[in-house]
Parts: C-alpha cells; sequence; structure tokens
C-alpha cells in the first residue's frame, strides 16, 4: 500500500509583512486500469477480457476507492497492492473478495497524482 500523504510545513505569503500563512494539504489520486488476461470466475464474476478501472483517493489519514467492472461502480472497503496481485475487498458484501495475481492481469494505464489545498490558519 501507499504511505499516507504527509501534511506540508506552513509558510507566510511570500512578499507581504503581516500577511495571513497557509497551509498546504495534500491529496493523493490514483487511476488504474486493468485487463483480466484470464481468470476463474468463480463467485467474483470476472471473466477474460473484463476491464477494471479502480479509482483511489487518499486524503489525510482518511481513503475512499471505488473500483468500476462492467460498467458497475462499485465501493472497495480495502484495495490491497502486492507484490503478487491485488486484493478487492467489496464494501457491503457488495461481492465476494477477489484476489487477482500478476499473471492474470495487464495493467493498460496508471495515473498518479497529488493535489494540494491551501488552507488559511
Amino acid at each position: 500500500m501507499l504511505a499516507k500523504p504527509a501534511t506540508l510545513p506552513t509558510a507566510p505569503a511570500p512578499g507581504r509583512r503581516g500577511a495571513r500563512r497557509l497551509g498546504r494539504r495534500c491529496a493523493v489520486r490514483n487511476t488504474y486500469a486493468i485487463r483480466v488476461r484470464r481468470h476463474d470466475p468463480g463467485d467474483c464474476q470476472l471473466f477474460t477480457g473484463d476491464v477494471i478501472i479502480i479509482r483511489r483517493l487518499q486524503h489525510g489519514a482518511h481513503e475512499t476507492a471505488t473500483a468500476e467492472i462492467n460498467q458497475h461502480t462499485l465501493t472497495l472497503e480495502r484495495l490491497i497492492i502486492r507484490r503478487d496481485g491485488l486484493h478487492l475487498i467489496f464494501a457491503r458484501g457488495e461481492r465476494p473478495a477477489v484476489f487477482l495475481h500478476n499473471r492474470d492481469i495487464e495493467v493498460l494505464s496508471l495515473v498518479m497524482g497529488t493535489e494540494h489545498h491551501a488552507t488559511e490558519h
């Protein structure tokens, strides 16, 4: 799993005395597009050729993740990315948890970024 983002130090606005200090908070957004190459469908209803779009947002200690599978958006309770594959654990029992081994998936796209939100103190 990725490390939690740290709060950046507060710094005064440049060039003005007595100006309000601005703090910056950081949010991390990651989006993954994955194609299932081969998988025993079992109870998870994933088939060869299915594309899964995973969106993860980390803001401070709070993390949310969703998975879009066959044009259905599902909330993830946990997303675990390991060396050998990834675990999708769905919230509220929407679907059974699934493990996708690296040999069974193809990463189509990976977009990672940070957002800095200025806040006044």
